[in-house]
């Protein structure tokens, strides 16, 4: 992907056409969130299979391998999907983003939220379709549908605990791989290849682990 942010309407023959296609199953170099206002997926991601049912949000960060197949709902399939590169957005709301990485799917309960954040990419879709678009008004548009929807999580489950226990578990598998790899000369593009993420979020995730696990050891009695 050549651009830095990118939106499109997907209607049922789109993605149809998508999932069956001979590559189907891919790994962007691009940052994906997926609108479900209406019909259902069939979403593989990180090797296991989802059934989603509208109205949901699915995130599909960069390096992670997936595919969607599509399904009417009461005989009707209207997705949004944003497409965007990691340095797009700033970095206290690439922090929300990078929180899915273990989590692709979600649910929405609130419908009519879950309207105003079908309005925002409406906005961002038209906004988009300018001769001349205003990214600035482009990138708030999209730094309030992610505040919006970590609104919505963050009712749904305890958001440092389960924000901590994730990242916990990617920063362990970065050192298990980096102790497997020690003698190798490789950069943290090879780690973060390895890790199916960007470099973006696994510095990030390092940046928000580390000095946790340094206070623990500080603060241990001897």
């Amino acid at each position: 992907m050549d651009q830095l942010f990118h939106i499109r309407k997907v209607t049922y023959n789109d993605a149809e056409k998508i999932a069956s296609s001979p590559d189907s199953i891919h790994i962007h170099d691009f940052e994906e969130l997926i609108i479900g206002i209406k019909g259902e997926l069939d979403h593989f991601i990180d090797f296991k299979s989802e059934k989603l049912s509208s109205p949901f949000i699915s995130f599909v960060t960069e390096g992670k391998v997936h595919n969607v197949k599509p399904h009417l709902k009461d005989g009707e399939f209207d997705i949004y999907v944003i497409e965007f590169k990691s340095e797009f957005i700033p970095e206290t709301t690439f922090q929300l983003y990078s929180y899915y990485h273990d989590h692709a799917n979600l649910n929405i309960r609130d419908a009519e939220r879950f309207g105003r954040m079908v309005d925002l990419c409406k906005m961002m879709d038209e906004e988009n379709l300018l001769p001349i678009p205003d990214f600035a008004v482009i990138r708030l548009l999209l730094n309030t549908l992610f505040t919006m929807i970590e609104s919505e999580r963050k009712k749904m489950d305890d958001a440092s605990r389960v924000l901590y226990s994730t990242q916990n578990t990617t920063f362990r598998n970065f050192l298990r791989i980096l102790e497997e790899n020690f003698r190798r000369t490789e950069g943290v593009e090879y780690y973060a290849g390895k890790l199916f993420m960007s470099v973006r979020n696994l510095n990030l995730i390092c940046n928000n682990i580390l000095p946790l696990v340094s206070k623990r050891f500080i603060s241990k009695p001897l």
